[in-house]
């Protein structure tokens, strides 16, 4: 989707070629030239890219001043260039370092001014391979042998053949016996020539093996600053021995010192014995397993070289023997200006984590981001920008290959503020490759952050780029919100790196704001485009490309074209309109931009109305339109020719046949285009006649004529072709009006009166879902044609619907879109004539967030097609309503128990209760109240009123009951309360926030001496706490009732217990049942003296009635 807007020129103006390989990677504008890159192209064998100076007419190779040791540092890989003072940083981040194992990467940016002066580099210093003061110490102990001294001195040159380079320095010492320790050569004597012959010239000696001496002479003697060692250098020492020491105690305190002086110790055991195992590890700097090693014989030693040469190199890569950090780090690869210095891109520090360092304007590094909580290889610091705000500067990085998907990094003083991963997790895709920061309206604030994808697939495009916002410290783009996601996109390309290279270009096409480049240098089989996209309102790019610019557009031949876009545009041919630089594979063109003109358009007719019916509808009336345009210059152009290609549609609300108007009566046709030539001189007018129907029942009913026009920009002079404002109206519509009847003196003059009022005397935000006007119009006089009423409301409210009262109503509202500006709705009176009343409900829906003030306005306008209205018109009128803001608080409070024994000397009891007070709807600051009853009477219902505190709040002074017999009250009703109480008084001030708690704890003990003069021996009794809410009642409005809370407390009071006539009950009671039982027992004894006894069954049958047993003989059973 795109916007038929020509910004710029597609034919090149200029085009710069050139065979250095490269040429045109980068391409710097300046006010007089241009600053080009190649840098790839290899001038020599240790020189790698290439500067030219161009103008338009050609360019020339330009030398920098670069230090020796930058070797093949792909000088030009990246510019940029310092808007303040038009100076340019060019870098090259690909310096190598050849240290013997391996080759390291740094980098160096050279600044040079407006002339290409040569004004500083940074880094201030190429750091090299490090310096390394490595020590060989031989055992020349009788054990070791004449012939295998031979091998060790073999072994030892071709070690120093594989160490020896630039910053590495040598000394050798043997040792036996302790007087037999020679320092042979140390750091300040070892031959730099002939030095192999010296070595074998090394002799022989015989002796014990004192280990422990020979290394505490090397602490004294050779590693101090008279023994040529340096205090920065990597300090080796390499022990060959093939015994166990002959001082081990001397040895221990030896390799103390060693420690102390950060050597890092190397152990070769030849021929060792088992016992001598831990001593070799004692040798050895931890850990052992990476600095000893054990051969089996001399002839062994060329077998272990490699391995202990590697092991020597991870120490001389890195300083004081670290671990590799910044090695490979290619600084330069991006680039910022900062204040008071520079931020360089280290993408490959920390295993290619990445990062930036930070340099002063003399070159010494001030600080670093290198996070090492990114993954490996994910490149931080590929891309880099500064954004800006009211207060604070951010740094902004890509790391395209974080997670295989890319990750942006939000930095503020070396501190990660925010890290956006992409919405859509497509592996490969680059999020981060290339960052843009756009000021949008040049207030030198940031607006907008655009982060490109080039490499994202999307069915048959490849490519996208983000639209971020900054706000304070945070870039959003707005990934969880799909109304606000903006993102842009080229055109179907299966290969097209859409976004491979961004620029913000000067206001193209002069609305105030800058506007966007976006290159696809591999589109059409790796030809390259670029796309123009324009601004809106400075807080967005629109997401249609106004401009498509090929390369087959700009001239034939062109390969990877927008593979580098000018970051700035200047006025290279002197028209006064900025130029568009433009890299390709060797070569750069110049685009011009195409100046802006505004065209105007207008129709009148004539007659001016159409002649009032007559009653016959079949007689046409004539008229003619005379369709005019102008064209003005929006740039500083004296001169731009235009194609307007227009169509007039005369009554274009109606249809053939129901057209009342038409070109040619047999065709009927209401419509007819034409075109003209335009130019900075006059305007240019087209008389055009048409016929009309004056039929009666239209009399009130106007045409609507519409006037279309497209523009098309031609060639002039400078063979530039101009681009339409977008501010121009290519549609515009234009009413002819019948005639009226306005009696003898042809003047309808009405007298319009407009009163309106509000449903109620204040709106509440949050609480009222609609403010109702109720809008009455009265018209006293003559007729009033096409009567319009225009109601305005604030920004906030918004139009729901409108209830016609009295008369034909009709309404339309537009709600403000921006937040500023006010809402209108228009409502249309009895048309086309309104005669005398007229009364309708307009009614508007009022936001739950809305921030409306005070009170609003609200005003009603009455307008006529008359053309005099009588003097006592009321034509206007302006309300007010107050505005409140309603809070949702509500309370809950916790119920709790406390009992006491009546007569007793109870001791006071802890006492708590809790209020929680919640805030449901909006921030606002409150006084929360408590009262609690604190005395009654004289007597104090708490222990230590001083104890009495609730955290957060303050009392203020106490307030008296309305009564004086509290405990007359009390005993009837069971309630203490502030109406028989005096209560303490207890204000919290708090504020609260949107969906807040605050939870008041009320805690004391509680006294048992006002049960007592209350004298009620068994009572519950109610313990109530009140809680109400203060605010600023002119600015809220409480949406709940319940405004004054008990917290109530049960306070339960029972007499002591007494037993006495429990136990004389209990007594009688057992005395009366322990009788009666004695009775029973006698009678059965009685009777089972005089009862014959069955056979096989004792039958015990008392004589009592009360008692009886039934049986079964057993003779019965038989």
């Amino acid at each position: 989707m795109f916007l038929d807007v020509c910004s710029v020129d597609p034919a090149a103006w200029k085009s710069l070629s050139n065979d250095a390989e490269g040429f045109g990677y980068q391409v710097i504008q300046r006010p007089t030239g241009l600053l080009v890159s190649a840098p790839f192209e290899q001038v020599s064998s240790t020189e790698r890219g290439q500067m030219f100076d161009c103008s338009p007419e050609g360019c020339k190779a330009k030398s920098l001043l670069v230090p020796e040791n930058a070797v093949n540092l792909s000088l030009g890989l990246n510019m940029i260039t310092n808007p303040e003072d038009q100076n340019t940083m060019i870098c090259g981040p690909s310096v190598a370092m050849e240290c013997k194992l391996v080759t390291l990467y740094k980098g160096l940016c050279v600044e040079v001014d407006k002339n290409n002066k040569f004004q500083r580099q940074m880094p201030d210093k190429l750091e090299d391979c490090g310096e390394s003061d490595i020590a060989f110490l031989l055992d020349g102990s009788g054990s070791v042998l004449p012939e295998n001294f031979v091998v060790v001195k073999d072994f030892v040159k071709k070690m120093i053949v594989s160490l020896k380079q630039k910053g590495t320095k040598f000394a050798i010492a043997k040792f036996s016996d302790t007087d037999k320790f020679k320092l042979e050569y140390d750091f300040n004597t070892f031959p730099p020539f002939g030095w192999e012959e010296k070595i074998d010239e090394i002799p022989y000696v015989m002796g014990q093996t004192y280990t422990g001496a020979a290394i505490k002479s090397l602490m004294t003697d050779l590693f101090t600053p008279s023994g040529g060692s340096r205090k920065d250098a990597k300090k080796i020492l390499i022990v060959i021995t093939d015994g166990k020491s002959s001082d081990p105690e001397d040895l221990k305190k030896a390799l103390k010192e060693a420690e102390k002086k950060n050597i890092t110790r190397f152990a070769i055991g030849v021929r060792y014995f088992m016992s001598a195992q831990e001593e070799l590890n004692n040798i050895a700097s931890p850990p052992p397993e990476n600095h000893m090693f054990r051969v089996d014989g001399f002839d062994a030693l060329e077998k272990m070289r490699n391995n202990l040469e590697f092991k020597i190199f991870s120490i001389e890569g890195s300083k004081s023997g670290t671990k590799l950090t910044s090695e490979l780090s290619q600084e330069g690869f991006s680039m910022a200006f900062v204040p008071r210095g520079v931020q360089m891109g280290t993408v490959g520090a920390n295993d290619w984590r990445g990062g930036f360092r930070e340099y002063d304007y003399i070159g010494r590094l001030s600080g670093s981001y290198e996070p090492m909580d990114l993954e490996q290889d994910s490149y931080l610091g590929y891309s880099m920008v500064i954004a800006k705000n009211k207060s604070d500067i951010l740094t902004i990085l890509g790391a395209p290959r974080n997670r295989h998907t890319g990750a942006v990094d939000v930095v503020f003083k070396r501190k990660l503020q925010k890290r956006i991963h992409p919405k859509e997790s497509q592996v490969g895709q680059y999020f981060g490759a290339v960052i843009c920061a756009m000021d949008a309206n040049g207030d030198d604030i940031t607006d907008l952050i655009l982060i490109s994808a080039p490499m994202y697939k999307d069915g048959n495009r490849e490519g996208r780029v983000y639209v971020c916002t900054l706000a304070n410290r945070d870039v959003d783009c707005h990934f969880n919100t799909r109304s606000s996601l903006i993102i842009l996109k080229g055109d179907a390309s299966e290969i097209g790196r859409f976004g491979s290279t961004l620029a913000v270009l000067p206001d193209l096409n002069l609305d105030g704001f800058k506007d966007l480049a976006v290159g696809a240098p591999l589109e059409n089989n790796g030809e390259g485009s670029i796309y123009i996209f324009l601004s809106e309102s400075g807080k967005s790019i629109n997401p249609s490309y106004s401009q498509r610019i090929t390369a087959s557009d700009v001239q034939p031949g062109l390969k990877f074209f927008g593979i580098s876009i000018s970051q700035q545009s200047f006025d290279q041919n002197g028209d006064g309109l900025p130029d568009l630089a433009v890299g390709s594979k060797g070569t750069v063109v110049l685009l011009r931009s195409a100046p802006v003109v505004m065209v105007k358009a207008e129709v009148s007719f004539s007659p001016s109305e159409i002649p009032a019916p007559s009653g016959k509808c079949n007689i046409p009336v004539e008229g003619t339109a005379t369709v005019c345009f102008t064209m003005t210059n929006v740039s500083a152009v004296d001169t731009a020719n235009a194609q307007i290609n227009y169509t007039l549609t005369l009554d274009s609300t109606r249809k053939h046949p129901n057209n009342r108007a038409y070109i040619h009566e047999k065709e009927r046709r209401n419509n007819v285009s034409g075109s003209v030539d335009l130019d900075l001189v006059g305007t240019k007018c087209i008389d055009l006649n048409f016929l009309i129907k004056p039929c009666p029942e239209d009399a009130f009913n106007p045409l609507r004529n519409e006037l279309q026009f497209t523009f098309d920009g031609l060639p002039s002079e400078t063979k530039l072709k101009p681009s339409l404002d977008k501010r121009s109206q290519t549609t515009t519509h234009y009413q002819l009006e019948f005639e009226r009847n306005c009696g003898k003196d042809n003047k309808c003059v009405d007298n319009l009166k407009v009163d309106f009022n509000f449903s109620s005397a204040l709106v509440k935000v949050g609480m009222d879902e609609l403010l109702n006007v109720t809008v009455s119009l009265e018209n006293t006089e003559e007729n009033s044609y096409n009567t319009f009423v225009t109601l305005t409301y604030p920004a906030g409210i918004s139009y729901r619907k409108f209830s016609p009262l009295k008369g034909r109503i009709e309404c339309n509202s537009a709600d403000s879109e921006d937040g500023v500006t006010q809402g209108i709705t228009n409502c249309t009176i009895d048309k086309p004539i309104f005669k005398d009343k007229a009364r309708f409900n307009v009614s508007y829906g009022i936001g739950t967030n809305s921030q409306l003030g005070r009170r609003i306005v609200v005003t009603a306008n009455v307008t006529s097609g008359n053309s005099e209205h009588a003097t006592s018109s009321e034509l206007h009128k302006e309300r007010e309503i107050d505005v409140k803001y309603s809070i949702l608080v509500t309370f809950d409070s916790y119920s709790s128990y406390c009992n006491f024994t009546f007569g007793k000397k109870n001791k006071p009891k802890p006492f708590n209760q809790l209020i929680e007070v919640t805030n449901n709807f909006r921030a606002v600051n409150l006084t929360v109240v408590l009262k609690i009853p604190v005395k009654i009477g004289q007597q104090d219902i708490w222990t230590d009123l001083g104890d009495l505190q609730i955290p957060g709040c303050k009392s203020r002074k106490n307030e008296e009951p309305a009564v004086s017999d509290s405990v007359a009250q009390i005993k009837e009703h069971k309630r203490v309360n502030c109406s028989v109480a005096t209560c303490s008084v207890f204000e919290c001030d708090v504020f609260m926030k949107k969906i807040d708690r605050r939870t008041f704890n009320i805690t004391a003990n509680l006294s048992p001496k006002w049960i007592d003069q209350i004298g009620l021996p068994d009572a519950k009794f109610l313990l109530t706490s009140m809680a109400s809410l203060e605010y600023d009642k002119d600015e809220f409005i409480l949406s709940t009732h319940s405004l004054v809370p008990k917290i109530e407390a049960e306070i339960e009071v029972y007499s002591e217990p007494n037993f006495i006539k429990e136990i004389i009950g209990g007594s009688l009671g057992g005395f009366l049942f322990l009788l009666l039982v004695t009775v029973v027992l006698y009678k059965v004894w009685q009777c089972s003296l005089s009862t014959p006894m069955k056979r096989g069954v004792f039958v015990f049958l008392p004589c009592s009635s009360r008692f009886f047993l039934m049986m079964e003989d057993i003779d019965k059973e038989k």
